[in-house]
């Protein structure tokens, strides 16, 4: 469930300000909202070294030497150890563009040296170098050498001599100027500054090695740059200053029992309608796995809307499953979690529980649909085995036809939208909204949508109640869907019906999704399991096979992960959320506090 908050208000003595903060921080109870906009030169100071410090993360390569050893340097030289290797980088990176270009452009004329065109000019021989599209050469206003040496970078090199002091006007071409150093000079010093660049990237892989000293030193700036944010946010005036903000209301007591230890006064009231309140949700183990979920994708509820975390997580699950799909895709998952939970114990659990979950559901799935890398092994079918009980092995029998598992989607899809527009009815109703009866319209709209998805997919016949069912949901709809108080501003969604009502068919539809991408993996592995059957009367034919459906499965297996991107987070996060009115509008509840090391 979505924590209930309260706004607060904190007046302390201005003496008493950075100590009254430092506790705050200390507490981590409190979202801090600005009071002002944030200035001043111990802020500015702050937020740069933040961005400085993040700079020199972002830059270290993922790779690591393997030639690394510890270093004894602490986070912030290393920081600045970053920075220099950097510029110097960028140096070496900008010198070798620089020398490419200008060598493949003097590149016709071999190993011209810049200082033997001068020696000559102070001779009195002046030479000038052009360059000229195909077809055309230099055409010398006077007495003059043309000399072509044929195809450069852009077009045709030449060079144009006379005896003179000053060189004889050209035209019909683009005068080149001259290199920067001979072109033997040049390859010289772009081999060695390539090998500068090797020697820059070789130690940041060294650092690299070292990337928790410098995730410490950006915690460390960052906290600081949230005090300086809150501080500099504040307002003061009298010898008194203030800071609001947003407590969780079971934290309050906290706040309230250190209050009189800092002299502080407290202005305690619940949040306006038009306040951007931040959202905690209430941690629970059950459920507590899908936040791992919404990091990844972005979202975050509402304060004002509800929490969908155990429904989004039990949904998702069935989703994932039915489009992964096979037995050992899920043992494959569970071992890996497993692994990683071992390798790094120190890691949140959250994602390690919703992939345990994810993995169990699909191990499930396989065992269901009796599939194994696209086998239908008999030991693992349960519809063979006698004691499984009769009603089992005909649900599983039942299951495993392409039309009933498309109807199974569209029970799927009934219940999953049914529970939206009943919650939103409960929520409604005590909100003493007269639109909670046009949920009950969108419930009954709903469950037509779902006998016309199969009559139209499946050949299945309508009820006989379809229409009187149709007629009763619309008339709700247009009656209670709009507040009579929003009549005005909001008539347009009344003639807007019709295409709400098509998009219902059309959501209710969606879930064959499921039903088709999963079946799509399947088909994959069999087919080359088919394929590649004749090869299985060999070694050489086994290790063949083995190598190809490998490939095959790691291919199947991405596919599938992409499926659970597209397809599973699609029918949560939009189907599910447009009939829950669900806009996910929130963002997360983050308190003044001080990072703590491990």
């Amino acid at each position: 469930m979505i924590t209930p908050m309260k706004k607060v208000t904190v007046l302390c003595l201005d003496a008493l300000k950075d100590e009254s903060l430092e506790a705050l921080r200390s507490m981590g109870i409190m979202h801090v909202l600005p009071l002002q906009t944030p200035k001043g030169n111990d802020y500015l100071a702050a937020k740069t070294a933040v961005q400085r410090v993040r700079k020199a993360l972002d830059s270290l390569p993922e790779k690591v030497s393997k030639e690394a050893k510890p270093l004894s340097e602490d986070g912030e030289t290393l920081v600045t150890q970053i920075h220099s290797l950097i510029l110097k980088r960028k140096s070496a990176e900008d010198s070798i563009q620089q020398m490419t270009l200008e060598i493949k452009k003097f590149s016709a004329f071999q190993n011209l040296s810049p200082v033997q065109i001068q020696n000559l000019e102070a001779k009195g021989v002046c030479i000038r170098l052009y360059e000229a599209h195909k077809g055309h050469s230099p055409n010398p206003d006077g007495a003059a050498i043309v000399k072509d040496f044929g195809k450069g970078a852009n077009g045709h090199s030449f060079a144009v001599i006379n005896y003179n002091t000053t060189p004889v006007a050209v035209t019909d071409a683009t005068d080149m100027g001259l290199p920067s150093a001979s072109l033997v000079d040049l390859r010289k010093k772009l081999e060695k500054t390539k090998k500068e660049l090797i020697r820059c990237e070789n130690a940041l892989s060294t650092i690299a090695a070292e990337r928790a000293k410098v995730q410490e030193t950006l915690a460390c700036t960052t906290d600081e740059f949230n005090l300086k944010e809150a501080s500099s946010g504040m307002i003061e005036g009298a010898g008194v200053s203030l800071i609001q903000g947003y407590c969780p209301t079971p934290r309050l007591e906290e706040l309230q029992k250190t209050a009189p230890k800092f002299g502080w006064g407290l202005k305690i009231e619940d949040p306006k309608a038009d306040d951007d309140v931040p959202t905690l949700l209430k941690e629970k183990k059950s459920v507590s796995s899908i936040q791992f979920l919404y990091d990844i994708i972005g979202i975050t509820p509402g304060y004002r809307e509800v929490d969908t975390s155990a429904v989004f997580l039990l949904f998702f699950s069935i989703f994932f499953a039915m489009i992964v799909g096979d037995t050992a895709y899920g043992i494959l998952f569970l071992g890996l979690t497993l692994f990683a939970r071992k390798k790094f114990p120190k890691a949140k659990p959250q994602g390690f529980w919703f992939m345990e979950i994810m993995s169990v559901a699909t191990i499930a799935w396989g065992l269901i649909n009796d599939s194994f890398l696209g086998f239908n092994p008999a030991f693992l079918d349960f519809a063979q085995m006698s004691w499984t009980p009769e009603f089992l092995k005909k649900a599983l029998l039942w299951i495993r036809i392409s039309a009933n598992l498309q109807l199974f989607c569209f029970c799927i899809a009934i219940t999953h939208l049914s529970i939206a527009h009943l919650w939103n009815f409960t929520v409604k109703l005590r909100q003493k909204s007269t639109t909670a009866i046009a949920q009950i319209g969108w419930l009954c709209t709903t469950w037509v949508m779902f006998f016309l998805a199969g009559f139209m997919v499946l050949n299945r016949p309508l009820p006989s109640f379809t229409i009187p069912l149709f007629v009763v949901g619309a008339v709700l709809l247009l009656l209670f869907r709009v507040p009579p108080s929003r009549l005005k501003e909001d008539w347009i969604s009344i003639p807007m019906l019709v295409l709400d009502l098509v998009s219902n068919f059309v959501d209710v539809v969606s879930y064959i999704r499921l039903f088709a991408v999963g079946m799509s993996g399947a088909a994959i592995a069999a087919a080359f399991n088919g394929m590649l059957s004749p090869l299985f009367g060999s070694f050489w034919g086994i290790l063949a096979a083995a190598l190809i459906l490998f490939f095959v499965h790691a291919l199947n297996i991405a596919l599938g992960v992409m499926g659970v991107a597209v397809h599973a987070v699609r029918l949560n996060t939009l189907e599910f959320s447009n009939h829950m009115e669900l806009q996910w509008s929130g963002y997360n509840f983050t308190p003044l506090s001080k990072h703590k090391s491990n």
